[in-house]
């Protein structure tokens, strides 16, 4: 069951912003087809020819494979998993799922000119969309791949919608984290600890050298402090990114973003890769933003295709 948060009031409008991995490196990684001249020769050449001799310059992560006849790009995503840290402990496995998304319903905007989007002429804007809902998975980084989408078709497109992690108030109303916390301890007792303790395996060995915890090993285990902790999102700082066809992201474990949002009139098929391990509060967990009152509503403000944003972007290359 989702947990509530209060939509913000006023009401805030989200300027959407092109999708480029600089842009978006707070929140995870994104990939898109190369567009240069160069790259795209690769593929109107005989298998016989090299890449060296098709003109293809490798960049600083692409090396010759497949007897050179193909670019492998080295690292483009990472995959990682963090639920050696979820209370339950139990071992998770890697999905691979396909996603048919169809395209949202947009609302039409009753207040040109309010808010950040005021740059933005009434005739680029597309319409609004809605910010109901947002989730994460704390414990896996999440990938969407979308399937057979030319960059070239405008009628093709998505909405990215990601926020960071509010750190945790005790000043909140008392309900339930979204994160799952680890149940108390419980404290031992001195006969507990001594009654388990062993005798040195080489008393009589004076070669052999003792023991000793660094002070490295009693730091926080590799990977803990990536964890996104048990707070909220935070609505105030949410963005929003429109990405086409060409282009795949990655969200870092516990990114909080909203379910995938086609745009347009055609629906996206996605392959989504990420780590799950069956207990549900710890392969994912949703947010859900309520609105109270009619001036408190969280939409994100969609261009039209082929529009300019409200800042021009760099679309984001391998």
């Amino acid at each position: 069951m989702p947990s509530s948060i209060q939509a913000p009031s006023p009401s805030l409008r989200v300027t959407v912003e092109a999708l480029t991995s600089e842009t978006f490196s707070p929140f995870g990684s994104a990939v898109a087809k190369s567009t240069s001249s160069s790259a795209n020769k690769s593929h109107h050449r005989s298998p016989s020819q090299s890449v060296a001799t098709a003109g293809v310059a490798p960049t600083t992560n692409a090396v010759p494979a497949n007897q050179g006849t193909a670019l492998k790009y080295t690292d483009v995503f990472s995959m990682e998993t963090l639920y050696k840290f979820a209370p339950s402990r139990k071992r998770a496995r890697v999905a691979m799922n396909r996603f048919v998304c169809s395209p949202r319903e947009l609302k039409p905007d009753t207040k040109p000119g309010d808010g950040p989007s005021h740059s933005q002429s009434q005739d680029d804007i597309d319409g609004l969309f809605p910010i109901k809902i947002l989730e994460r998975h704390p414990f896996t980084s999440q990938t969407f791949i979308p399937l057979g989408v030319s960059a070239l078709n405008k009628d093709a497109r998505y909405l990215v919608i990601v926020a960071p992690t509010l750190p945790p108030s005790r000043n909140r109303e008392p309900r339930p984290p979204p994160f799952p916390n680890p149940p108390p301890r419980k404290k031992r007792s001195f006969k507990e600890i001594f009654s388990r303790a062993r005798p040195p395996p080489f008393p009589e060995d004076p070669e052999r050298p003792l023991l000793s915890v660094s002070a490295s090993s009693q730091s926080a285990p590799a990977g803990r402090k990536h964890l996104p902790g048990p707070g909220p999102p935070d609505l105030q700082n949410i963005k929003a990114f429109i990405a086409d066809g060409s282009q795949a992201i990655t969200y870092k474990p516990g990114t909080w973003h909203a379910p995938m949002v086609v745009l347009g009139k055609e629906a996206i098929d996605f392959v989504v890769v990420h780590h799950v391990n069956g207990v549900s509060s710890e392969d994912c967990q949703e947010a859900e933003i309520v609105c109270t009152g009619v001036e408190e509503e969280l939409v994100a403000v969609i261009p039209k295709p082929g529009r300019p944003f409200r800042q021009n972007q760099v679309k984001a290359k391998l």
